[in-house]
């Protein structure tokens, strides 16, 4: 008979957990961009000290997410309209619609259900206007496109280096929509695509979601 052993912990860093709490803070809207992050203060209110807390600062300086510039003080990052459209859109848009064209023959009905579980939690999130549950929900719905295949290691390296960008873009103009329902209406015509595994139908599903989403920026 095997005698039972507990599974061994991980030991997370603190700069690590003083990260996730900030992270968390900044894509849930509790910090808005702009918001002036000081050590001293931060360190004061988690009871630690300064040092784990400017690691933390500047691993997510490394994530897009804060901006700290030479003898001033840290700031949430912001995200502009030019970076958006220019940037942004377009590579989100080519990134998803290539992981989709080489991944169609591991889309299953598992994978689809998935998408319609998160769609229906869109709509909750909607109803009772929590933007960033709704944001969050909307991440990993793209997130599970892009992951269908799981050998898509460069596409997930290259969307990991712009989902944070995407998420400070997503809280500040998600708010702009006049009908949150509108948001997983539209995710629920995306997956109606990929139902019909047509490619050229799929395509032109995503372009105009992302269009969309653009015009938010002309609000």
């Amino acid at each position: 008979m095997t005698k039972f052993q507990f599974k061994s912990q991980e030991t997370i860093p603190l700069r690590q957990k003083i990260a996730t709490d900030i992270r968390n803070a900044i894509i849930q809207g509790d910090l808005k961009p702009g918001t002036k992050l000081k050590e001293q203060e931060i360190s004061e209110q988690m009871g630690i000290s300064r040092g784990p807390v400017r690691e933390a600062l500047r691993d997510l300086e490394a994530m897009g997410l804060v901006v700290s510039l030479p003898y001033k003080e840290t700031v949430v990052a912001d995200v502009q309209k030019e970076e958006i459209v220019d940037l942004l859109l377009p590579i989100r848009l080519q990134l998803e619609l290539y992981a989709i064209k080489y991944s169609l023959d591991h889309l299953d009905e598992d994978i689809i259900r998935t998408l319609e579980a998160i769609a229906e939690r869109m709509e909750e999130f909607a109803a009772s206007g929590n933007i960033a549950g709704l944001v969050e929900e909307d991440i990993q719905f793209h997130e599970k496109i892009l992951f269908i295949h799981s050998d898509s290691t460069y596409t997930q390296q290259v969307w990991a280096g712009i989902v944070n960008r995407m998420r400070l873009h997503f809280m500040k103009n998600t708010s702009r929509y006049s009908d949150l329902a509108r948001m997983p209406a539209e995710h629920k015509q995306l997956i109606e695509a990929l139902q019909s595994r047509d490619f050229v139908r799929i395509k032109e599903a995503w372009e105009k979601h992302i269009r969309d989403e653009d015009c938010l920026l002309y609000l």
